[in-house]
């Protein structure tokens, strides 16, 4: 059986909680995440089908998401046993789920959209503990053609900072319910560090729906790069 670190809680903590509650991941897990874990259960497991569409719509659930639920209903606790007809009997279950209103479900639809709730509210969990962790250090922005630009030195080296619009952005997972489509005008942003002399090391990630997003996350990147907890 795989060991996480016991003590203190860290990102991913929660997520790999509910997977190992669910019988898809062998691990230990920090008491704390696993009470974490049952929290969210408990809270999705008190809402009726209705409740339960009607937050899975507000998180925007995708089919991948749902089809993660409906995996951990078809195995069942079953990690190393599993049946090649559980991805069959999973994506089967999908399709109900998305054609047919929370008053058709049975229960194993419903089980199959707790579950991935459970998953979705333990990553938003994780991210809002990563970030409670990453105060990003301000940076001083200039304004020019190609966007917003920042420097920063860190260990002596001096990190180039570029926040610009995202170029061939790939398109956002397509939630299974429907929700109303971004204004026409919407534009996404990207940021990229650079460091180094002549064979310059370079990351990047977006996209961002607006440049003050993609600024916060270039600093709360900075501020990882300097504590030591990435590197490019």
């Amino acid at each position: 059986m795989a060991s996480l670190p016991l003590g203190m809680l860290q990102s991913g903590d929660v997520s790999a909680a509910t997977e190992v509650r669910a019988g898809l991941l062998k691990a230990d897990v920090p008491p704390p995440a696993d009470a974490a874990a049952r929290c969210i259960q408990q809270t999705v497991d008190d809402l009726g089908p209705a409740d339960l569409w009607a937050l899975a719509r507000g998180t925007a659930m995708t089919r991948d998401d749902l089809a993660w639920g409906a995996a951990a209903i078809a195995v069942q606790g079953r990690l190393e046993q599993s049946d090649p007809l559980d991805d069959l009997a999973a994506q089967t279950l999908v399709d109900e789920i998305a054609e047919r209103t929370p008053c058709q479900w049975g229960r194993s639809h419903a089980d199959a959209v707790r579950a991935a709730l459970y998953r979705t509210l333990a990553d938003l969990a994780d991210a809002l503990l990563e970030v409670s962790e990453s105060t990003p250090t301000p940076l001083d922005w200039t304004t020019d053609n190609d966007g917003r630009r920042a420097s920063a030195v860190i260990g002596g080296v001096v990190h180039d900072v570029l926040v610009q619009k995202a170029e061939n952005a790939p398109p956002a997972a397509q939630s299974v319910w429907y929700h109303p489509p971004p204004p026409a005008a919407h534009t996404a942003w990207q940021w990229r560090i650079t460091s180094g002399p002549v064979s310059r090391t370079s990351h990047g990630r977006g996209p961002f729906p607006s440049a003050l997003a993609a600024r916060h996350a270039a600093e709360c990147a900075i501020t990882a790069l300097a504590a030591g907890r990435c590197s490019l």
